[in-house]
């Protein structure tokens, strides 16, 4: 459902009321924390998120003037107060043929109390071990890799502002979350490593909407597994921060008198969101990496992640939360190129069903490497 602009305001105000609702009566297709709430939203192309701040319908601006509150201020880096004998890794840029490589390493997940529109339970800071390296895809997967992967592109689903990035370099999108997971085990297959998943009674076709009932050894860990694999929760937000604990690697968020679409400094150099992407997906890496050599992980494409939905704090502790689970609600990463700058926080949650293809929601992929693990060669080899 689109909304005039000059509407919004009001629209924001009414879904207020369907969102107490929908909490009422069971979940919504999809949902977001933040400032210590959760939100129903409302298909692909809105969300409602209800916290201390009021209410903000994400994807658009609503009436009224904005009055900065906070300035935005710059990275801050690792460790976060309270932590300091949690030791990060050094951050530096290790990337060749499309893949980077990140160090084990000791991380705080989570936001500070003080940071706008944390969400009360969801967002505690909380230490984490990764116990190996993991290679990450530098930029979010697109459509010429998943072409080469898959011998086919996503079809028969539509959206009117599907945004139309339909060039080889744009992110790949309309997958569900099991179409993420088949493709993984596709290059894991083509590469002749171990497949991480085992999807069970499957319907449809790969790229039509394809879904399934589960996966075989649902508590088995994917760190343990040598092949290609959609990221747990904490390590995106590994991946996404680079060793910053500001609200973006690019520094703090700015803050507002309203939830409204405002221009933010800082997210405005790593992603595109609701100010910035005309409402539609732009080609990958064209913002500015993080330390990492990380492109696009805030904003453009939501990501999908192996792990299921939560309402409590991260799990903490050595490579954690690694099992598939059996609930079909999934959390995805990153916001969107819609999202207000608020509701694409780094530590922000966000969830939605497994089953679900959204032109907003995307993937890369991740693998853990062993100590015999050989550096991942190009998906696509430039000619």
């Amino acid at each position: 459902m689109k909304v005039p602009a000059h509407q919004r305001g009001a629209f924001g105000v009414a879904i207020l009321a369907l969102t107490g609702l929908a909490s009422a009566c069971g979940r919504g297709s999809q949902r977001m924390d933040g400032s210590g709430g959760a939100g129903s939203l409302f298909a692909d192309g809105g969300s409602t998120i209800v916290g201390s701040g009021g209410v903000g319908a994400s994807g658009g601006a609503a009436g009224g003037e904005s009055h900065i509150l906070q300035p935005a201020t710059g990275p801050e880096y690792h460790p976060p107060f309270g932590f300091e004998a949690c030791s990060h890794a050094s951050v530096t840029e290790d990337c060749a043929a499309g893949w980077c490589r990140l160090p084990a390493s000791c991380f705080v997940i989570g936001a500070p109390e003080n940071e706008w529109h944390r969400g009360r339970y969801t967002d505690a800071q909380v230490e984490i071990t990764f116990t190996h390296a993991i290679e990450v895809q530098q930029l979010e997967m697109g459509r010429r890799e998943w072409k080469q992967i898959t011998s086919l592109l996503p079809s028969g689903y539509k959206q009117e502002d599907d945004g139309e990035c339909l060039e080889d370099n744009c992110p790949i999108n309309n997958v569900t979350w099991w179409e993420a997971i088949h493709a993984a085990n596709l290059l894991s297959e083509q590469r002749a490593l171990q497949p991480c998943y085992a999807p069970m009674n499957c319907t449809g076709e790969l790229g039509k909407g394809l879904t399934c009932e589960g996966v075989a050894e649902p508590d088995k860990s994917v760190y343990e597994c040598e092949g290609y694999r959609l990221p747990t929760r904490s390590e995106t937000e590994y991946a996404a921060r680079a060793g910053t604990i500001s609200t973006w690697y690019s520094g703090n968020i700015t803050v507002y008198d309203n939830n409204d679409c405002n221009f933010d400094e800082n997210l405005d150099k790593i992603g595109w969101y609701c100010l910035n992407s005309d409402d539609q997906a732009h080609k990958r890496g064209e913002k500015l990496k993080n330390g990492f050599g990380l492109y696009d992980l805030i904003g453009n494409l939501g990501e999908w992640t192996n792990e299921e939905d939560r309402y409590v704090a991260a799990e903490g502790g050595d490579d954690p939360q690694g099992e598939v689970g059996s609930l079909r609600d999934r959390l995805y990463f990153g916001g969107r190129y819609n999202s207000d700058a608020w509701t694409a926080r780094t530590a922000g949650i966000a969830g939605t069903p497994w089953d679900f293809r959204g032109y907003r929601t995307g993937f890369r992929l991740y693998r853990t490497l062993f100590e015999d693990s050989e550096r991942s060669k190009a998906i696509v080899s430039e000619p």
